[in-house]
């Protein structure tokens, strides 16, 4: 039993029913009764309330960190303009990992529903199309690397080649839009299209995740290091959390779905949503960028 020292006036309750109520959501007879009410457990622990503080938790996280550093007085005016970039690139970040990770939701039902695999003598899982990330992070590391040494003095600055990350997202889905552009219910379209689409999502994580990562390490202050990497690591569960709401407006036969006031009727409107968001968001950051390298200037 569950019970406190002082338990006068208190309603006290046994383990085994707290996990009886627990597991027992789908069923509207069990509830938690308080002298102020009634709290129903169909809705203490339904999936939308789970969510619902997923989502506070998330933010709250960003929140304490950013009123912990910004009102630190040891840090400098410099040391905090440093800080406000990292805080600046994470938000945007958001954006890139909300479209690219429905390679693990919409894209896997666009492979097995919509895609020709039958290659005659195969048929391709559609679980395949997952692992071409690996593969072109195995083969474009190497370029990347390279063409970074390559172009010396005109490196672009961080933010300047996440914009270029966010842009090649945008341009992955732009290809993929115009391979499903009228496309007749029950055909199915090449695997060429994936496959490219894939590419450039590659090419644009290698220009923004890895440039993201060492540019909080670098500019991080000592003392507040770990926290501005979970600033970032944080911003990346948000955008996991935003890939999920926006995977359930993945066209459905029968069913009308909208965003923002517009209707996604077809798997063309579907992509050119992420090809709209991403490419604001790099045009953004384009715009933004000449601005956040003078704030990291020593």
């Amino acid at each position: 039993m569950l019970r406190p020292e002082n338990h006068r006036d208190e309603v006290w309750i046994s383990r085994e029913a707290l996990d009886i109520a627990h597991h027992s959501i789908q069923n509207d007879d069990y509830c938690l009764t308080k002298v102020e009410g009634v709290v129903d457990l169909k809705d203490a622990f339904s999936p939308q309330a789970e969510k619902s503080r997923t989502l506070f938790l998330l933010v709250a996280c960003i929140l304490i960190i950013a009123i912990i550093i910004f009102t630190d007085k040891t840090l400098t005016k410099l040391e905090k303009s440093k800080v406000a970039v990292i805080f600046t690139v994470s938000f945007f970040v958001v954006f890139f990992w909300s479209a690219y990770e429905q390679a693990g939701a919409s894209l896997t039902f666009f492979a097995d529903e919509q895609t020709n695999r039958d290659l005659g003598f195969f048929v391709v899982p559609a679980s395949f199309f997952a692992s071409l990330n690996s593969i072109f992070v195995v083969g474009f590391a190497p370029i990347f690397a390279w063409l970074w040494v390559k172009l010396g003095k005109m490196d672009p600055s961080s933010p300047t080649k996440m914009a270029w990350g966010l842009l090649l997202l945008a341009l992955g889905y732009l290809w993929i839009a115009f391979g499903v552009k009228d496309v007749q219910p029950g055909i199915k379209v090449s695997m060429i299209w994936l496959v490219g689409m894939y590419a450039l999502h590659t090419a644009g994580e290698l220009c923004l995740s890895p440039i993201g990562l060492s540019l909080v390490n670098k500019l991080a202050p000592v003392k507040f290091a770990s926290m501005l990497m979970a600033v970032w690591f944080t911003a990346n569960a948000f955008a996991n959390y935003l890939a999920g709401a926006l995977s359930k407006l993945y066209p459905e036969e029968g069913k009308a779905k909208f965003v923002l006031g517009f209707q996604i009727e077809n798997n063309y409107d579907f992509f050119m949503m992420f090809v709209v968001m991403s490419g604001i968001a790099a045009f953004i950051l384009f715009f933004l960028s000449r601005k956040l390298q003078n704030l990291m200037k020593d």
